[in-house]
């Protein structure tokens, strides 16, 4: 099987958009490759496999110099991208720098909170997306369908950083006529729902003049709507949702645990674009 894969290196990747999936050998790093190709699909891009990676030295990926799987990944959209697999080992630091020159976009990462195959733990997931000016879809282990992303969550808070999780979310709909379903809380206290109007009227706004399509859904619950959002995915056929990463650590945060490990590790092992609060925060040119 591996003696008929043809890697191609894209014939100009700097215009060309790029998707950027770190493998391991496990379920874990297959299904960040498959989701990898279905997003270089959904975004007419290419696809970059960093199939070795370590925060050090001494903290490094097994490594594979399998590539059967990625004819695989190549087999989960309806059309060849371009696919180029690194050989050498990264750091955080250099792939950062390699994902600068080379028109990435986002990157994506297989998620293992049991800590049993996969290289990426909840916290080195957390602590690699900390470091990222570009999204970080975050995945399990299951691989995606043909129809992914059809249908991605857009929760909304009462906080200011609207914009950046409404741009992200709304390139799904722009490049691959996603809908976008925009959640919020329907709080009963009077100054709570007016910010987060505020933020519904915005998003809408720049929605009607992007020409996204999208849906507004309001729930009454006493959570964190980023959270939730996770529960109600099902209830709108949802298959991501889009949140802001927390910039500075919290109280709550040192007593109960970052909300991102609960978000990024949910048991239905939902994908989540996680977006950095950053003023250097990458957006696209489109």
């Amino acid at each position: 099987m591996e003696d008929n894969i043809t890697i191609k290196e894209p014939v100009d990747r700097k215009k060309k958009l790029n998707i950027l999936a770190i493998a391991d050998d496990s379920a874990y790093g297959r299904a960040a490759v498959c989701h990898g190709a279905m997003l270089a699909a959904v975004f007419s891009g290419s696809l970059t496999i960093v199939s070795k990676f370590g925060f050090t030295y001494e903290d490094k990926s097994p490594g594979t110099e399998s590539e059967s799987w990625i004819l695989y990944a190549q087999k989960v959209v309806d059309h060849d991208i371009e696919t180029i697999v690194l050989p050498h080992y990264f750091f955080p630091e250099t792939l950062y720098q390699y994902a600068d020159e080379t028109n990435t976009i986002m990157y994506v990462i297989g998620v293992d909170k049991s800590k049993s195959e996969g290289f990426f733990s909840l916290n080195k997931a957390l602590r690699f997306i900390k470091g990222s000016r570009l999204p970080v879809m975050t995945v399990g282990k299951e691989l995606p369908d043909k129809e992914i992303y059809k249908h991605v969550l857009l929760p909304l808070d009462i906080e200011r950083q609207a914009k950046e999780k409404a741009l992200w979310a709304g390139y799904f709909s722009r490049f691959y006529e996603s809908t976008i379903h925009i959640l919020h809380n329907d709080y009963k206290d009077k100054g709570l729902r007016r910010q987060v109007n505020d933020n519904i009227a915005f998003v809408e706004k720049l929605y009607q003049n992007l020409e996204v399509k999208c849906e507004l859904n309001s729930v009454s619950v006493n959570q964190d709507i980023d959270r939730y959002s996770i529960e109600y995915a099902p209830t709108v056929g949802a298959s991501l949702t889009v949140i802001m990463m927390t910039r500075y650590v919290t109280l709550g945060d040192l007593l109960t645990g970052k909300r991102e490990k609960k978000i990024i590790g949910n048991p239905q092992s939902l994908p989540v674009l996680c977006i950095n609060q950053r003023d250097d925060l990458y957006v696209l040119c489109t």
